[in-house]
């Protein structure tokens, strides 16, 4: 459950090698504040559908220096329509643009509540985008706990357990753990590594209560919304992956987590 993350400047990415060496997911910047549009974006969103990488897009969030809701509007437009198995899109929260922390926060929401709407308009499902930052920054905003709702991408090197803002209870989905790594195969410049968490039997938290609501949604699991990750949720997610033709291993990979999020 391997995946890089890229953008123009990263140089020429080869997704085919990219996949054969055994990364199964990988972000590419779509757009930066409001007129800022990757030009690599169009042929590395092609290719990795193409290809068979599970595929997202990240917008590189400026708060204070354009207006969060046309920042949105722009990054909806240059991506397009989703499609099932895709991953959410990601805002890439690391800057202040020497705004102050609530401005960065009000700001962040505007954009989230845009991209909301027309993710709903284009899917009719209620798709939370991903909030991508790192610890050092979140703790620079004064530990907001407005986003807990949505998955987390933490940016924390050197470390396999990162350090997870209190909002979010130690949960997180996805950790980039290394960052401009050259000789990353299939990338001819420099890329970001990055490793999905996977739930499984034993786990509990907030994911697994979101978990289990998904599967009671679709009728799989019928017992206590309770955050424990339990023989009854593993047999219900055995049966969501055999009815998918996924690895019917009972752990929630990324493979898993995207398709629950399309049902």
């Amino acid at each position: 459950m391997q995946g890089i993350d890229v953008a123009d400047q990263d140089g020429r990415v080869d997704w085919t090698a990219v996949k054969n060496s055994g990364k199964t997911f990988a972000f590419v910047k779509a757009t930066e504040g409001a007129t800022v549009k990757d030009s690599a974006f169009p042929h590395h969103w092609q290719t990795m559908k193409a290809v068979g990488i599970i595929r997202g897009a990240y917008h590189f969030f400026h708060p204070h220096t354009s207006d969060p809701v046309l920042q949105a509007k722009e990054f909806l437009k240059t991506v397009g329509q989703l499609q099932p198995g895709d991953l959410p899109p990601v805002l890439d929260v690391e800057v202040t643009d020497k705004g102050n922390s609530q401005g960065v926060i009000n700001a962040a929401k505007q954009w989230l509540a845009e991209v909301e709407k027309g993710l709903l308009q284009q899917t009719k499902k209620a798709i939370k985008p991903i909030i991508y930052t790192y610890p050092g920054f979140w703790q620079e905003l004064g530990n907001p706990s407005d986003f807990a709702d949505y998955p987390l991408w933490i940016a924390h090197y050197n470390t396999p357990a990162p350090s997870i803002p209190g909002a979010w209870q130690g949960q997180y989905i996805i950790h980039q753990y290394a960052g401009d790594i050259s000789g990353v195969v299939g990338v001819s410049g420099r890329a970001d590594l990055n490793r999905f968490n996977p739930l499984q039997l034993g786990d509990s938290g907030l994911r697994v209560k979101q978990l289990q609501q998904q599967l009671k949604d679709i009728g799989l699991y019928t017992n206590a919304i309770d955050g424990h990750f339990s023989e009854s949720v593993k047999n219900a997610i055995v049966s969501f992956q055999t009815s998918k033709g996924l690895q019917a291993d009972g752990i929630v990979g990324i493979k898993t987590w995207v398709t629950l999020l399309w049902i």
